[in-house]
């Protein structure tokens, strides 16, 4: 845990079945003038981006809807041109990960120059954006009310990120009726995406007495509720419910970052086109496990806060618990166990190492020292044994 902490959030959060009924009261609170509503074409088809539309009818309102999974730099600048060109004033992010972080970096690039590679890392943004609404509609990445956003580096193929407090929204709305349509898989895929978040938050470096409240929080939310979301996605108290422990676990990584769960995951989406929640979930075990012998009781906290007994238990087998109900869970909502599941060569560790070696931001929080032969040694583990 980091001696000195500093927590970052968001200002105003509106939460609540039916919440989405007040954005337009929160355009007109933001003295909006024209407004570019940021989305993806699966949400225009399912409808969610005309309601919408009919909340602000009366406010002169552009639509931007070729957000692809894992959004592009190339879409980043082809949204803040258009957001430039139209004098837009506000920018509405509506979607998953992907339509809320091509929001956020478009703001930002309104109003500062050069290339949308120059501001990969932490703290390169140097001008505020313009003002932003968010409203998540899968309970996953907590980019609502974080401070990053993780673009494509297509010629590259990998991801980086950008952090910066002019990333976080002017203002998030929760509305987990949003969430109901959404597939069981995409469901399952964005549920440990959150589950990792919170994990990763709970065993960094850098947690803090608050990120460590809502990791724990996000990871018992997410245990409870996570089968039922996925099996009866109508169920409406499963839904905000993930929808809340989604919230936590981005308040709670926000702050304390991420580590080499992420770390791995952001080289083998770029490199196999692999949805980040699901590269997420295959490699959270493997990362757990070479972690463990780091964070022993941090990983009984875990297994607790999964349900798990571990009274009567030594700390290393109660630490190993969290583990087991991980790999349970994933079982359970269909995830793939092991990188051959996901196409992907054993010839690609090394690659993926080297990668994952430059991601500092995952690095650094690890609660393991992190090292070339440590990730080949996860990578390793992530297969299936060779014969």
């Amino acid at each position: 845990m980091s001696d000195i902490a500093v927590f970052t959030a968001i200002q105003r959060l509106i939460q609540g079945c039916g919440s989405l009924n007040q954005l337009a009261d929160e355009v007109d609170r933001l003295g909006s003038r024209k407004i570019m509503l940021v989305t993806d074409p699966g949400l225009v088809k399912a409808g969610i981006a005309e309601r919408v539309l009919n909340l602000l009818q009366g406010r002169e309102i552009e639509m931007f809807a070729d957000v692809e999974p894992d959004p592009s730099i190339e879409t980043v600048i082809v949204c803040a041109e258009r957001v430039r060109a139209s004098r837009c004033d506000l920018i509405i992010g509506l979607g998953g990960g992907s339509a809320l972080d091509t929001a956020k970096c478009a703001a930002v690039m309104v109003n500062n120059p050069g290339d949308v590679e120059a501001y990969l890392g932490i703290d390169k943004v140097v001008n505020p954006g313009v003002p932003k609404i968010l409203i998540p509609t899968t309970a996953g990445t907590g980019s609502e009310v974080t401070n990053v956003a993780v673009l494509s580096l297509k010629a590259q193929h990998t991801k980086k990120g950008i952090v910066s407090r002019h990333l976080l929204a002017d203002t998030a709305i929760l509305d987990p009726e949003l969430t109901l349509g959404l597939p069981a898989f995409t469901t399952a895929a964005t549920g440990m995406d959150a589950l990792t978040h919170a994990i990763e938050a709970y065993v960094s470096r850098f947690a803090q007495p608050l990120t460590d409240d809502f990791a724990l929080k996000a990871i018992r939310m997410i245990g409870e509720n996570l089968r039922t979301a996925v099996f009866y996605g109508q169920n409406i108290a499963a839904r905000e419910a993930m929808l809340s422990a989604s919230l936590y676990a981005g308040l709670a990584f926000g702050s304390a970052a991420t580590g080499m769960v992420h770390g791995l995951a952001m080289p083998l989406g770029g490199q196999f086109n692999i949805a980040h929640g699901i590269a997420n979930a295959v490699l959270l075990p493997h990362v757990m496990r070479w972690n463990l012998v780091a964070a022993l009781p941090r990983y009984r906290d875990i297994a607790i806060a999964l349900g798990e007994p571990v009274e009567g238990l030594s700390l290393r087998a109660a630490a190993e618990r969290a583990i087991a109900a991980v790999e349970s869970l994933s079982r359970d909502i269909g995830i793939p166990v092991h990188l051959d599941d996901l196409d992907v060569p054993r010839s690609a560790m090394d690659p993926l190492a080297r990668d994952g070696m430059t991601n500092f931001r995952q690095t650094r929080p690890n609660p393991r020292d992190v090292t070339y032969e440590g990730l080949m040694d996860i990578l390793d583990r992530a297969f299936l044994p060779e014969a």
